[in-house]
């Protein structure tokens, strides 16, 4: 059973999801486990902070302009204190309750230092893509005090990727957590088809680009 003084913050970096962001800010607001909501507006366009202000308990940052999903997540733990941090995207599909507990129960109870979250039984291309790379998952519980050497503003949609290094490098217990039935609403569907495939495309670039400062480092 999770520590009754452990309590955690969620924090949802958000960019142009006004259409789903308060259905997830609300779940999570109203979990047992969760201490408070930070929801991280990341220079939308849309009318993203005005939904996750309309949750109740949800606190919104306005970043302006975009800085990049790493930046928006740094910012909302910068805003927090709780020595458990939930990472939540905002486009998940068939989230529930039960899927936050098993998120978290791990690490509040001292049995992981992080969890991540991988697809299984929501849609075929969704579950695929975690199959292929669980790693970027967005889905995430970790204790705060091993975010450390991160250097959140520059790796955009790398921030996945920096996280798994850190538990590779840091040597921490990491468990998976199969979310059995939740999806995401997919960049093209969102943005259209042109411009969902340019932000997958920016999306690969800052992966590409974060493994290969990795390999520099290494060769230096």
């Amino acid at each position: 059973m999770p520590d009754e003084q452990c309590i955690a913050v969620c924090i949802i970096p958000a960019f142009n999801e006004g259409r789903t962001v308060a259905q997830i800010a609300r779940l999570a607001a109203t979990h047992p486990h969760i201490h408070r909501v930070v929801v991280v507006d990341d220079g939308s366009v849309d009318d993203t902070s005005e939904c996750a202000r309309s949750v109740d308990g949800v606190d919104v940052i306005r970043l302006e302009p975009n800085r990049g999903k790493g930046a928006a997540m740094h910012a909302g733990i910068e805003a927090s204190h709780e020595p458990v941090i939930l990472f939540l995207d905002a486009d998940l599909i068939n989230f529930k309750h039960e899927h936050i507990s098993e998120l978290l129960e791990p690490v509040l109870s001292g049995h992981a230092d992080m969890t991540v979250g991988v697809f299984r039984g929501g849609r075929l291309h969704t579950d695929l893509a975690h199959i292929v790379a669980p790693s970027l998952s967005g889905q995430r519980a970790i204790k705060r005090e091993i975010l450390t050497d991160l250097d959140w503003d520059k790796v955009g949609f790398g921030i996945e990727r920096a996280l798994t290094e850190l538990w590779e490098k840091k040597k921490i217990h990491v468990g998976k957590v199969v979310l059995h039935g939740v999806s995401h609403v997919t960049k093209e569907e969102k943005r259209g088809y042109l411009n969902g495939v340019k932000q997958r495309m920016e999306m690969y670039r800052d992966i590409m680009k974060f493994e290969a400062n990795k390999m520099k480092k290494k060769k230096g």
